[in-house]
């Protein structure tokens, strides 16, 4: 195929085009590459600054109102547990004797084995430590997450880059 000395010439003048336009390409993709890598450092010396010590005292401060709330609900049902047994099981298992008794079927091994179910129930262990650690750690991972939606959803302005400062170049 052969092409006219124009067309050659114009074909040429688009291919110098093309190569210039991608090394313009290839220099705004470095110079973003760089602009990325420096932003990328600065955040995370402002998470070691910022971020960090905020979610540490909200976490410790958290921890303390879940051991708090923890120890409180432990003392409402040992109280509640204590009172069921104390006021309301005696009086369930007199009133079971008193009917078993008028019916004359207290002797039987059925009746006897409900009559000793309605006793106060033996204490139970104690929970283990690794329930207050899983306790915690689900305390901790919830303020910590909210925390982090906080700080996502928040109005802060100075985050926002105007477009104006896009389209002035930089200065070095």
């Amino acid at each position: 195929m052969s092409l006219t000395r124009k067309r050659r010439k114009a074909l040429k003048r688009l291919r110098s085009s093309a190569e210039e336009l991608w090394l313009d390409q290839q220099s705004i993709l470095d110079r973003a590459n760089h602009v990325a890598h420096e932003a990328k450092l600065q955040l995370g010396e402002l998470t070691k600054e910022e971020v960090v010590p905020r979610v540490r005292t909200a976490t410790s401060q958290g921890a303390t109102v879940l051991a708090r709330n923890v120890a409180a609900a432990k003392v409402a049902g040992e109280q509640a547990r204590s009172r069921f047994a104390s006021d309301y099981l005696p009086a369930i298992g007199g009133a079971l004797g008193s009917a078993a008794a008028a019916i004359g079927v207290s002797e039987n091994p059925t009746v006897k084995s409900v009559l000793a179910r309605t006793q106060p129930p033996a204490a139970k262990k104690a929970a283990h430590i690794g329930a207050y650690f899983a306790i915690a750690a689900g305390g901790v991972a919830a303020v910590g997450i909210g925390y982090a939606v906080w700080q996502t959803f928040r109005a802060d302005d100075e985050l926002w880059i105007s477009e104006d400062e896009l389209d002035t170049p930089p200065t070095a």
